[in-house]
C-alpha cells in the first residue's frame, strides 16, 4: 500500500481551502485555549517542544508524550468538528474515492486482527462499540465476520454519522463523554485514530472503560509521538497538524491505560506507510534530511527490497508512526 492509495494527491490538493479554513476556526479562537499538565501521566515537569503553523507543543520530561500546548477546550473541539469544512470534504469526495481500497487494505485487515484478538484473549463475540466510526467501513467490514451480534457506531460529525446511517448501521450522532449507553454491557469498544484528537484523552478512555464489562477489550490506534519520523523531521512530519494534539508513544499510553485500572496486553507499532511517506519527504525537501544524508540516499535509492526491510525494522523496534494498543478491564 500507498500512501496515494488512501490520500490520492490530486484530491488532497483540492481540500487545501476546507483544510485552511478549519485551521482559521481554531487560530481565532486562540483566546479559549488552555494550558495543560501531561496529558499521559500528569506531570508538570513539561517543556516547550516546537511551534507549527502557530500551535505550540510541548513535551512531558518524564514520558516523552508530546501534545498541544495550550491546548482546546473539549466544548471548542466540539464545535470545530461540528463546522469542519476538511471532514466535510472526506466525506464526500475522498472517503467515497478511496472506499474500495480503504476497506480491502486497511479496515478489512483491522477487523481480521480484531477477530483474531478477541479469540486469542477469550472473547466469544457480544457487543462491540466503534467511537469515531466516520465513513462506516469497519462497522461494515466487521459485521462480514458475524462474530459480534451486535455492532455499533459512534460518530458526532453530522455528515460522517449520516454516512454511517444511510450504511444500514447502528448510529449514534454523539462525542463519548455525552454517548448514553448501558455500563458493563460491551465486550469491545474500538476507536481508530481518535485518542489524538480528544482535548481530554483520560476522560474519553475512563468514559469507554465505563462501557466494557470485565474482561472486555479496549483496541486503539493512534500515532506513535516517539516514532523514527518524529526524531528525524520533529514537527514538520506530517502526523504533526492543526488538530492532532496528543501524541502518545508505546511507553506513555500504556501509563495511562494502566492508571484507569486497565492491563496492558498488547502494543505494538505495525505500520506500513512510514518509508514510502519519509521518500517522498527525502525526494521533495533534501533539506529536511541534512543531519541525517546516508538515511536520505538510502530513501531515495535503496531498492523496493531494502525498503520494505527497513519498513519492517520499524515495526519490530516500536519506531513506526502507527500504533496499535490492546488492553483488558480488570
Amino acid at each position: 500500500m500507498k500512501e496515494n492509495d488512501i490520500r490520492p494527491k490530486d484530491l488532497m490538493e483540492l481540500k487545501k481551502p476546507a483544510l485552511e479554513h478549519d485551521i482559521q476556526f481554531l487560530k481565532t479562537r486562540f483566546h479559549e485555549f488552555i494550558s495543560s499538565s501531561c496529558i499521559a501521566c500528569g506531570s508538570s515537569n513539561v517543556v516547550h517542544w516546537a511551534t507549527k503553523n502557530g500551535f505550540k507543543y510541548s513535551i512531558c520530561k518524564e514520558c516523552a508524550t508530546i501534545y498541544t500546548n495550550p491546548r482546546p477546550t473539549s466544548e471548542l473541539l466540539e464545535s470545530f468538528y461540528k463546522q469542519s469544512e476538511n471532514y466535510a470534504f472526506w466525506n464526500k469526495y475522498i472517503f467515497p474515492t478511496t472506499d474500495e481500497v480503504r476497506k480491502e487494505k486497511i479496515f478489512k485487515p483491522r477487523a481480521d486482527r480484531t477477530i483474531e484478538i478477541c479469540k486469542k484473549y477469550n472473547l466469544t463475540g457480544g457487543v462491540l462499540i466503534e467511537i469515531g466510526a466516520a465513513f462506516g467501513t469497519y462497522c461494515e467490514a466487521i459485521l462480514e465476520h458475524s462474530f459480534f451480534q451486535r455492532v455499533i457506531a459512534v460518530e458526532p460529525t453530522p455528515g460522517l454519522a449520516e454516512t454511517c446511517r444511510k450504511k444500514g448501521l447502528e448510529t449514534h450522532e454523539e462525542v463519548i463523554e455525552k454517548l448514553s449507553f448501558e455500563k458493563n454491557a460491551a465486550d469491545v469498544v474500538a476507536n481508530f485514530e481518535v485518542l489524538e484528537h480528544l482535548a481530554n484523552p483520560r476522560e474519553f478512555v475512563k468514559k469507554a472503560i465505563s462501557f466494557l464489562r470485565v474482561g472486555g477489550l479496549f483496541i486503539c490506534t493512534c500515532p506513535n509521538g516517539q516514532s523514527l519520523g518524529s526524531k528525524i523531521l520533529e514537527e514538520n512530519f506530517s502526523i504533526f497538524d492543526h488538530e492532532h494534539v496528543n501524541y502518545f508513544n508505546p511507553h506513555s499510553i500504556a501509563i495511562l491505560l494502566e492508571s484507569e485500572n486497565m492491563e496492558v496486553l498488547e502494543v505494538t507499532t505495525p505500520g506500513k506507510l512510514d518509508i514510502d511517506i519519509l521518500k517522498k519527504y527525502a525526494i521533495e525537501d533534501k533539506d529536511l534530511f541534512k543531519n541525517d544524508l546516508s538515511l536520505r540516499q538510502l530513501l531515495v535509492e535503496g531498492s523496493e527490497e531494502t525498503l520494505e526491510m527497513l519498513q519492517q525494522v520499524l515495526q519490530n523496534e516500536n519506531l513506526s508512526s502507527h500504533m496499535w494498543v490492546i488492553a483488558r478491564k480488570k
